[in-house]
């Protein structure tokens, strides 16, 4: 026993260990700074949460502008064929699973048609990007004004991200105030 005890100790002072053991020391304390920084900070004020992107895609602007970019005719083209291929593909392995002949010229089909299909997605990928990029622009100016006068007005002394924190209850959350003023300040224009 000890024996074990000095070769955990040899082990932690062996200065190609030790190093690293110091390093893991710091990084707890650093760790255990960041945990209690926020107790720290919250006496200056109070504490809320904001899930930006669910504050912004709840606004009528981006449900109207989702809305015109699903009922584009090539968005739409390009949904209903991704819908088709995926069908088809399902259709297709369930035949393959069932045996019988032509399996390979499914499995070659099948394919094909899932190029087909991840190609289109990617397309309507790189399409959705545009149009969320061109609504960041439109709300981005409004959404910095939006928060900056609600933390103002309520008093907060810390905001959170809603998706980093483990628990917040309800009335810690601010992003259905943040969605009020963006629809607000869209309706004055």
């Amino acid at each position: 026993m000890a024996g074990d005890v000095i070769s955990i100790i040899e082990f932690l002072t062996d200065t190609k260990w030790s190093f690293t053991v110091k390093k893991m020391i710091k990084a707890m304390i650093a760790v255990a700074a960041l945990v209690s920084a926020p107790w720290v900070l919250a006496d200056s004020g109070k504490v809320a949460v904001l899930d930006v992107q669910e504050a912004i895609l709840n606004t009528s602007m981006a449900k109207s502008e989702m809305k015109a970019f699903e009922a584009r005719s090539d968005i739409s083209k390009m949904i209903a064929d991704a819908e088709k291929l995926k069908k088809d593909i399902v259709s297709l392995r369930g035949d393959i699973e069932k045996g019988g002949s032509g399996a390979q010229e499914k499995q070659k089909t099948v394919e094909f048609k899932q190029a087909d299909f991840e190609l289109i997605v990617r397309k309507l990928n790189a399409e959705r990007q545009v149009a969320g990029k061109r609504l960041m622009d439109n709300i981005g100016p409004r959404l910095e004004s939006a928060v900056k006068s609600i933390v103002d007005s309520d008093g907060i002394g810390l905001l959170l991200d809603r998706k980093a924190v483990i628990h917040a209850d309800a009335t810690f959350d601010i992003t259905a105030k943040v969605t009020e003023r963006l629809n607000a300040s869209s309706s004055k224009r």
